[in-house]
């Protein structure tokens, strides 16, 4: 009984993905939806995790943060997909703030999360730090000759 409870709650989180996207569909313009689900392709494709987008200057002007937000909104739906993450479709993006290397950052978190500024900062700070992290390398490499990103790619956060 408890295995067929567990089919019947991944079918809803893919119902619940597969109306999400209709609706995503049918409110955003066509080309940034299209955008959207080319980042969740690669998402699916990798396997998960972290992703890097490389994007050109016509796509990046798409990539606005209503489309960051969708996408993690996706990814949280996705992961409810995941026997024992069900709850990952009620988690919520949250505005990170500004840090010194970090412009805009949003990030998927529980519910609780969100309500606590704190692990919020946190979080921001965490980022911050690697994207410092992340220029510091980058300005080795060039440095160096060796090559590298010309362009920083966006970074959706799926958060904890």
């Amino acid at each position: 009984m408890a295995d067929d409870d567990g089919k019947a709650s991944v079918e809803f989180a893919r119902l619940r993905y597969a109306t999400y996207v209709e609706t995503l569909r049918a409110r955003m313009p066509e080309a940034q939806f299209d955008l959207l689900m080319q980042a969740i392709d690669l998402y699916l494709k990798a396997g998960g995790g972290r992703i890097r987008l490389q994007m050109d200057p016509e796509d990046r002007e798409l990539f606005t943060a209503e489309v960051k937000q969708e996408l993690l909104t996706l990814l949280g739906l996705i992961g409810a997909m995941e026997p024992g993450h069900e709850d990952r479709a009620e988690h919520v993006v949250v505005p990170l703030g500004d840090g010194e290397h970090v412009k805009e950052a949003m990030s998927l978190v529980p519910a609780d999360v969100a309500k606590d500024p704190e692990k919020l900062r946190a979080m921001r700070d965490a980022l911050d730090s690697q994207r410092r992290d992340q220029k510091e390398v980058e300005g080795i490499a060039k440095a160096s000759g060796m090559p590298f990103a010309e362009h920083e790619p966006e970074q959706p956060d799926e958060g904890q």
